[in-house]
C-alpha cells in the first residue's frame, strides 16, 4: 500500500488544478496557456531533478525510449487541446463529471486488450456508471448543453485520450521500468514543443488576445506535481492495477466540483452534484 500516499496527493493537486485551469483559459487563447503551463510545467520538473543531481540520468535515454516517449507528448497534448477547449465553454461542474468517466473507459480498455473477464460487482460498477452518466446527461440539459454538442464530444474525446495515456503509463513506467522522474521531464518538454509549433503556425490566424493570469504557470507547476505523484504511485504498484491508481486519482472530482461550484458560482449543483456521486460510486466498484 505504498502508492495510496502518493496518489492520494495527486488527487488532492488535481482538484486545485482543475479550478486553475477553468480560471487560466477563459476567454483566453488556448494553445498559449498550453505552452506557458506545460514549458513552467518542464522547467520545474527540470530544476527540481538538477536540485536533486538526477537531471543526468533522466535526459540518459536510448533512441526508443524517446521514440515512445514523443508518443506519451502527443496522446497527452490531444487530451490537453482537447479538453481546454471544451473548458472554454463548458461549466467546471460540467467538466469535471465527463473527466471522472476517464476510470471507466480505461477499465474498458483493459478488459478488451487483455481479455480479462469482469467480475459481478465490476458488471454493476459499469451499469451504475452508465445510468450515472446518462442521468448526468440529463441534468446539463438545463444548462444548454446536450451530449451531442460540440464542447460535450471535445469533453468526452478528452476523456478518451486521457484513458489511453494512462493505459500507457503503465506500459512505460511499470513494464519498461522508466523512471516516474523521467517519464514526467520527457513529456512535458515534448508538449512544450509541439505547443511551439501550433503558436507559431497559429500565430497570424487567431485573433484571440492572450491574457497573462497567475493561474497559468500555477496550472503548470500543480500538474507537475500532480503527475510526479501519480507516476511514483504507478512504480510501487506491484498488485494495483492501472484502472485502481486512476479511479482514486479521478475521485478528486468531487473536490473539484465543489470548488468550482463555489468559486465561480455554478448553477443546477445538487442535480449534477447526485449523478456525479452515483457516477464515483460506480467507478469504485470497478476496482478488483
Amino acid at each position: 500500500m505504498g502508492w495510496l500516499a502518493p496518489i492520494v496527493c495527486s488527487a488532492v493537486t488535481l482538484a486545485v488544478y482543475d479550478v486553475c485551469k477553468k480560471h487560466s483559459v477563459s476567454g483566453n487563447r488556448p494553445f498559449a496557456v498550453l505552452l506557458v503551463m506545460s514549458a513552467t510545467g518542464f522547467l520545474c520538473t527540470a530544476a527540481a531533478l538538477a536540485a536533486a543531481g538526477r537531471l543526468g540520468s533522466a535526459l540518459a535515454l536510448a533512441p526508443r525510449e524517446m521514440l515512445l516517449l514523443a508518443a506519451k507528448s502527443l496522446i497527452v497534448a490531444t487530451s490537453w487541446s482537447l479538453a481546454y477547449f471544451a473548458l472554454r465553454t463548458l461549466p467546471v461542474t460540467v467538466m469535471a463529471p465527463i473527466r471522472a468517466t476517464g476510470p471507466l473507459w480505461t477499465t474498458l480498455a483493459a478488459v478488451a486488450i487483455f481479455s480479462e473477464v469482469p467480475s459481478p460487482r465490476q458488471g454493476v460498477g459499469f451499469a451504475l456508471a452508465f445510468a450515472a452518466f446518462f442521468a448526468f446527461s440529463l441534468a446539463t440539459r438545463r444548462e444548454g448543453f446536450r451530449l451531442r454538442s460540440k464542447p460535450m464530444l471535445l469533453a468526452i474525446a478528452a476523456t478518451l485520450a486521457g484513458s489511453a495515456s494512462a493505459l500507457y503509463d503503465k506500459h512505460l513506467i511499470a513494464s519498461l521500468n522508466l523512471r516516474p522522474e523521467t517519464v514526467l521531464l520527457w513529456f512535458m518538454g515534448g508538449m512544450t514543443l509541439v505547443y511551439a509549433a501550433i503558436c507559431a503556425a497559429t500565430a497570424r490566424s487567431d485573433s484571440t488576445p492572450f491574457i497573462w493570469r497567475w493561474t497559468i504557470p500555477a496550472v503548470g507547476i500543480l500538474l507537475a506535481a500532480s503527475d510526479f505523484c501519480y507516476f511514483t504511485a504507478i512504480e510501487l504498484s506491484s498488485v494495483a492495477v492501472a484502472a485502481v491508481l486512476s479511479t482514486i486519482r479521478r475521485t478528486s472530482t468531487a473536490l473539484t466540483f465543489i470548488l468550482g461550484g463555489a468559486v465561480f458560482r455554478e448553477r443546477n449543483l445538487w442535480r449534477k452534484g447526485l449523478a456525479l456521486a452515483a457516477l464515483l460510486a460506480g467507478v469504485f466498484l470497478l476496482c478488483q
